[in-house]
């Protein structure tokens, strides 16, 4: 079977061809007849069994500037290339676009569709419930669980939160006036933000002076600049801390107090969550953005590709002996570690280095961590 890597922003006519293409496939009938043969584990037609060298794999991604998103999609073009399976991304890249997108991967009837981070993810139960009606497995990737998705790989997001306040209460234990960015329409910045503000419940020395929903600023790429300039001018030197719920604006709002005046951060400095290259230079360089929750990606992904392994390949079911899931909808969780300019990676340094699950056995062989088949293992950049 031709093997694919494709990772392209599809155009409106793209979209349609291959709509009309999808409805007369006759691999629509064979998956769910497939799928008719095993026993249904939840209220949806069982996903499709197929071969091993007939898996093939879309991945549904937002925003490939964002290195979270950049790093999820090169370990999914590592597992499919090592696995032999074959894979296209779909960029999407505005969440305008995403039901468009969504239903132009069920039209190409792959057995397995991989959703990245999605805002307002609710919305779309009717696409995932068509997508699993004809046999299509729906498996999410740092994302979140609604009816009828079998899995959800991430990190569990408010020990994140409170990883990174409790080492800044360690580095600060006088205490700290600070504020807080979230982003109310995804489930795991919420929780991320709702964590952060809580923190000065339980500890009288940290002051919350604000939080803000990013979106209702517009761009989330320069909202962390504009909500930062502002709090920087309505509270200046009290304001000594903003916890960012993700890197991207804790980019931009470093970059805000830099030309506020305050290049080192000495008087107010920005954590975020997420982790990767961009950041990492930012801290390694003594910016103001000192601190980020690094987030094992990659790892999140390959838990993915085993998740479908086992109940697209193997044809297990959840619960069953030897299944990455205990139950349909089961949320799987990796620990990422709080970076700062103490473990902060250098360039050139692999990405599974950065983690404890490469720490602590770095000289594995054949540990999926060490595959370099596709576009080989993502490497530190200054």
């Amino acid at each position: 079977m031709k093997k694919k890597a494709l990772c392209t922003l599809l155009s409106i006519g793209l979209v349609l061809s291959l709509t009309a293409c999808g409805g007369s496939s006759d691999s629509s009938s064979s998956a769910s007849d497939s799928s008719s043969l095993a026993e249904a584990f939840d209220d949806y037609s069982r996903p499709a069994i197929a071969k091993e060298d007939e898996v093939s794999i879309i991945y549904l991604v937002s925003n490939l500037t964002d290195e979270s998103n950049i790093r999820c999609e090169q370990q999914a073009a590592i597992e499919a290339a090592h696995r032999g399976w074959d894979y296209q991304c779909i960029n999407y890249e505005k969440e305008d676009n995403f039901r468009e997108y969504f239903q132009n991967a069920i039209n190409q009837n792959p057995t397995a569709i991989i959703i990245g981070v999605t805002q307002s993810f609710d919305s779309y139960q009717d696409l995932v419930a068509q997508a699993r009606d004809a046999g299509i497995g729906i498996y999410s990737n740092d994302n979140s669980v609604i009816e009828g998705v079998i899995s959800n790989s991430t990190m569990d997001n408010k020990e994140a939160s409170k990883a990174i306040m409790e080492q800044v209460a360690k580095d600060h234990p006088d205490g700290l006036n600070y504020a807080v960015f979230e982003l109310g329409m995804s489930e795991v910045v919420t929780l991320r933000a709702d964590e952060a503000k809580a923190y000065a419940d339980d500890n009288s020395s940290y002051k919350l002076l604000d939080s803000i929903d990013l979106a209702s600023t517009g761009d989330l790429n320069t909202a962390g600049y504009t909500i930062a300039q502002t709090w920087l001018q309505q509270y200046g030197d009290s304001l000594n801390f903003i916890f960012c719920s993700a890197d991207t604006p804790a980019l931009s709002a470093a970059e805000a107090i830099t030309q506020g005046g305050d290049a080192k951060g000495e008087k107010t400095f920005v954590s975020g969550v997420d982790g990767g290259s961009s950041t990492w230079s930012y801290i390694r360089n003594n910016t103001p953005l000192k601190y980020t929750y690094s987030q094992p990606f990659e790892y999140f992904t390959h838990m993915t590709f085993e998740v479908i392994h086992d109940i697209q390949v193997e044809g297990l079911n959840p619960g069953d002996k030897d299944c990455a899931i205990s139950k349909a909808g089961e949320y799987m969780t990796a620990s990422g570690i709080v970076t700062t300019v103490d473990n902060c990676p250098a360039a050139g340094d692999s990405i599974h280095s950065v983690f404890d699950y490469y720490r602590e056995s770095p000289d594995a062989k054949d540990a999926w961590y060490t595959w370099t088949d596709g576009p080989g293992i993502y490497e530190v950049t200054d």
